[in-house]
């Protein structure tokens, strides 16, 4: 097996290898039996399935065809029945469970009249190495950056002190005016306090969560596990956007408390609140018309800057509302350790209301035709009568999209149609926002533990401790499993186990870029902290530039991940490099 993927150039027994697409491999069906029968699918990604056709296998002695995905593992099914769905525990003639496909791999069935037999006529390649070489060529990067930076200080130090020695020799050090301190002690204006230092791991975090933004829509490689999860489940590309969110409520604070302490009034910063919001919903509203989808009788209204701009108007808003003039000063011990939480108490009030009101809706909302408290992806994996349920697809949640909004207005290729065959649905819908805007919350509370708490310690501890409960809370809803749980993690609804586990991350992930960039200093957060500090920037940027050169290109098929791979990074590295541009150049844009 390769290295480094290669479907070759060459024939491989009349299979032309050069034309399978990234993830795919061929399957040939080899049969002898003497009726014709039909062969059945059933691919491990497609939760709750009945199995689909695949294949007619003709009586007689009879060979074709097929290309199937690599990414999960198929069940076959071999039976006379011609029904248009099977179930998945259905017997036949002959069954064969968990094949595993490989890129590039050439398969074969065998089918006798007693029998079938997986067989692997190629091997496929190994579909992992340009991961490796990746991974190892910025790791080289990174060491020769930082060798380079530790050999530019270490020059520019011993330039500095033959500089000094120069000048004593010469007679050139002055000596201290014998009028300094008294002229110090005479000055009109006493000298300014030294600047509250900027904590840099926000930036560092939220430029973490940008170039992985960028990195999963300029395409991942290729690699669907590095994607957004079909249904249920947790994949890389499900945590830059409620991370996005949670580090933006991690912020709200800061400004909140800053305007209160010049007594600005608190209209003025409702009305500040209020224009940033709807900057954020009508830029959304632009965004989603690239790529010339400009037809109003269609245009999708949701999107992912429209849902910033509302959790920010209401978590901001709640929080104007119930934050006094002063902090509450606490006496008690008890009162001291969890100020950051007892200061916060009517907004968790508010916001649970909120969370309550997402709860009801959710399990008690009828949608006609679908089952209430329906939280699948519809499709296939909800028959009814022998009949597939594509509207069905998020229950409550696609019905409110769909009254409110109507079909037409709402993301009409979701990640569910591919597999599921499913119905239009809106990842940034309506009745998701409610748990967005907890999810903005609870980065509000891991901001009020930097106001309220100044010592390293007693913030990282805090920060661990609510890692640690969200991820209990998390994995006790979803049953610590993809499926099975009273509330599976599903980005597409934005469930409440889906809020708290990305949270988890999110509150550990913050911590362990405070200890390494704030406390310890052992990291300067480059180059995600430049990335952060004009995140906005980039991610419009990343998007008007989708399909523009320099930012992409094609060279042949691009049918490898190592193709597709570099390019991804390739794109990806041009907008690094172009916040550490900006950041130089001291130039920051913020809406």
């Amino acid at each position: 097996m390769a290295f480094v993927e290669d479907p070759g150039t060459d024939e491989f027994m009349g299979f032309d290898l050069t034309q399978l697409k990234v993830d795919q491999a061929y399957l040939r069906v080899d049969s002898v039996n003497t009726e014709t029968t039909n062969l059945y699918s059933l691919s491990e990604a497609c939760y709750g399935c009945p199995y689909q056709p695949l294949l007619t296998v003709e009586g007689g002695t009879y060979t074709t065809n097929t290309t199937l995905s690599t990414h999960h593992r198929w069940n076959f099914l071999l039976t006379t029945a011609d029904d248009t769905y099977l179930p998945a525990d259905s017997t036949g003639q002959c069954k064969v469970s968990g094949v595993k496909l490989g890129e590039f791999g050439v398969y074969v069935l065998n089918i006798t009249d007693v029998s079938c037999e997986f067989d692997t006529l190629k091997t496929p390649v190994f579909e992992y190495g340009a991961l490796v070489i990746s991974f190892a060529a910025y790791a080289g990067l990174a060491l020769l950056a930082v060798g380079l930076l530790a050999l530019h200080r270490h020059v520019s130090k011993r330039i500095a002190r033959n500089a000094d020695s120069d000048s004593q020799v010469l007679g050139l050090q002055m000596a201290p005016s014998a009028n300094a301190a008294s002229s110090t002690s005479i000055e009109k204006d006493p000298p300014k306090p030294p600047a509250k230092p900027r904590v840099k791991s926000l930036d560092t975090f939220r430029g973490i969560s940008i170039v992985l933004m960028i990195f999963v829509n300029y395409g991942a490689g290729g690699y669907w596990f590095l994607e957004h999860a079909t249904w249920n489940g947790l994949q890389l590309a499900d945590l830059v956007f409620p991370w996005f969110m949670w580090i933006m409520g991690v912020c709200i604070p800061m400004g909140l408390s800053s305007a209160l302490r010049r007594k600005t009034p608190r209209f003025t910063i409702f009305a500040r609140i209020l224009k940033r919001s709807i900057k954020l919903f009508i830029l959304g509203i632009i965004l989603n018309s690239l790529g010339g989808w400009i037809s109003l009788d269609k245009y999708r209204i949701p999107g992912i800057l429209q849902r910033f701009g509302a959790c920010y108007l209401v978590t901001s808003s709640i929080a104007l509302a119930f934050t006094p003039d002063q902090p509450k000063q606490y006496q008690s011990d008890v009162g001291i350790a969890m100020s950051d939480v007892l200061q916060l108490l009517p907004q968790w009030g508010m916001h649970l209301l909120l969370l309550a009101a997402h709860t009801l809706i959710t399990f008690l909302l009828p949608v006609p035709d679908c089952p209430t408290g329906y939280l699948g992806p519809g499709g296939v994996a909800l028959l009814q009568d022998g009949v597939s349920s594509p509207k069905c697809i998020g229950g409550a949640t696609g019905e409110v999209d769909r009254w409110l909004l109507t079909s037409s207005h709402i993301y009409q290729n979701p990640t569910a149609k591919f597999v599921y065959g499913s119905a239009a649905f809106d990842p940034e819908g309506v009745l998701g926002t409610l748990t967005s805007i907890f999810q903005v919350f609870l980065g509000f509370q891991a901001g009020m533990v930097l106001q309220a708490h100044t010592s390293h310690k007693a913030r990282l501890v805090r920060w661990v401790v609510w890692g640690v409960l969200m991820g209990a809370l998390g994995a006790g809803l979803c049953g610590a499993s993809m499926n099975d749980g009273v509330i599976p993690v599903n980005k597409n609804l934005w469930s409440m186990s889906f809020v708290f586990v990305t949270s988890c991350f999110a509150f550990l992930l913050l911590a362990f870029c405070y200890l390494l960039v704030d406390v310890l200093g052992v990291w300067t957060g480059t180059p995600f902290f430049q990335a952060g500090m004009n995140s906005i920037f980039l991610y419009v940027g990343h998007n008007v530039t989708y399909n523009l050169f320099p930012w992409h290109y094609k060279i042949g098929p691009m049918n490898t991940h190592l193709s597709i791979l570099i390019e991804t990074l390739w794109g990806t590295t041009l907008w690094v490099i172009t916040g550490l541009y900006m950041h130089h150049k001291r130039k920051f844009y913020t809406v």
